[in-house]
């Protein structure tokens, strides 16, 4: 009997385990999403590839890349299958 109190929390931590992902840092808060019409006049800091658990994961974790490489705004180049996205960080802003 003791054992079915425990159930309802090991579900919990089962379905919230999965449910992580990166989280932005402070650096990549600050860093811009630029459409494709926008790019082309900002100046390519680095291309790069993440893959995240989701696309939302990968696109935190290029953002977070996209400030460590100094860029002040990310284009998204293509987006592939399992949360595989090729992004380039830019610089924008002058």
């Amino acid at each position: 009997m003791r054992n079915l109190h425990a159930a309802p929390l090991l579900i919990l931590i089962a379905v919230l385990i999965p449910a992580c992902t990166t989280q932005l840092t402070e650096a990549g808060k600050q860093v811009n999403l630029v459409t494709a019409s926008s790019a082309h006049a900002c100046h390519v800091v680095k291309a790069f590839t993440v893959q995240g658990s989701s696309n939302g994961d990968a696109l935190n974790t290029a953002f977070n890349k996209a400030a460590e490489a100094g860029a002040d705004s990310l284009s998204i180049v293509n987006v592939g299958d399992a949360g595989k996205m090729q992004v380039a960080a830019l610089n924008c802003r002058r």
